[in-house]
């Protein structure tokens, strides 16, 4: 499978081939961060290199490791513009492989980290377009997952699928029909995910419209998460916060472990040490 990104025009292009790992292990993918962003494992080829040679290559310098190639999985190129280059034409190929093992006879580059993150975490995060693409593809062969059939709407759900959606995803019991009906009627914005007719994720934002909100009820069914579903649900909900908050505005919310990590990753801190998170229980 080979995807073109950008438009070619009629002028001279700098070509650049990079090969690139793609190590997937229990639900996480190897990346390397540095201070651009996030990258796979790889980059251009020097010289007379082959892919495998490339990519063994940029490893041992970028994470320090040795590694073993498997398959060719997919390969994009990107007619663009680059401000120290000029127009430029980056080609690169993606394999599946494995990391071996670090070895002591590489000297790693500084400000490359590598770091294991789940789909979730990194879809659309990558630093280039091909990149995202590629992860979509591997993603899509490896679980078979394709979150393009769903369908996401700015509304709440009924209250019936929101109950079933509570217990289906781990979240908590279900709620008094009655009160829940009032609930989703109550809400200042809603996000809902279907697949098909079923409800499969959603999230709430409450408040009194002016000052105070909360970010509520982020849920996805069981057999749904880690798919990335939970980040575009908080990202239609941030949208609904730049258009209608200032800076004054007073956003909070309760994250049930490890939903927290989520929450971090789209601008939400936890309490200074002179603040304190309460609740309290009703029935006390």
């Amino acid at each position: 499978m080979h995807k073109i990104f950008g438009e070619k025009l009629k002028t001279n292009y700098t070509d650049r081939a990079g090969a690139y790992l793609i190590c997937y292990n229990e639900g996480r993918f190897a990346v390397v961060k540095t201070p651009k962003g996030f990258f796979f494992l790889g980059g251009g080829f020097e010289g007379n290199e082959t892919a495998e040679e490339c990519i063994k290559r940029e490893c041992g310098e970028e994470i320090g490791y040795s590694i073993k190639i498997d398959e060719k999985i997919c390969s994009a190129e990107h007619y663009t513009y680059h401000k120290r280059i000029g127009y430029f034409h980056p080609v690169q190929t993606y394999y599946l492989g494995q990391l071996v093992k670090m070895e002591s006879r590489f000297t790693v580059e500084k400000d490359h980290t590598l770091m294991w993150l789940g789909y979730e975490e990194l879809r659309g995060r990558m630093f280039s377009p091909m990149q995202n693409w590629a992860l979509d593809i591997c993603w899509k062969k490896l679980n078979g997952f394709d979150i393009d059939k769903f369908v996401f709407v700015n509304e709440a759900p009924k209250a019936e699928d929101y109950n079933a959606l509570r217990v289906a995803s781990g979240i908590g019991g279900a709620k008094d029909i009655e009160k829940a009906r009032i609930a989703m009627k109550n809400s200042l914005f809603a996000v809902s995910v279907y697949d098909g007719e079923k409800l499969i994720g959603s999230g709430r934002i409450i408040g009194d419209g002016g000052v105070s909100y909360a970010v509520t009820d982020i849920m996805v069914d069981k057999n749904y998460q880690n798919n990335g579903i939970g980040t575009m649900i908080m990202a239609r909900i941030d949208e609904w916060f730049k258009e209608n908050t200032d800076e004054n505005a007073f956003v909070m919310l309760i994250a049930n472990k490890p939903a927290d990590r989520l929450y971090s990753r789209n601008g939400f801190d936890y309490l200074a040490d002179n603040r304190l998170g309460m609740l309290r229980n009703q029935k006390k």
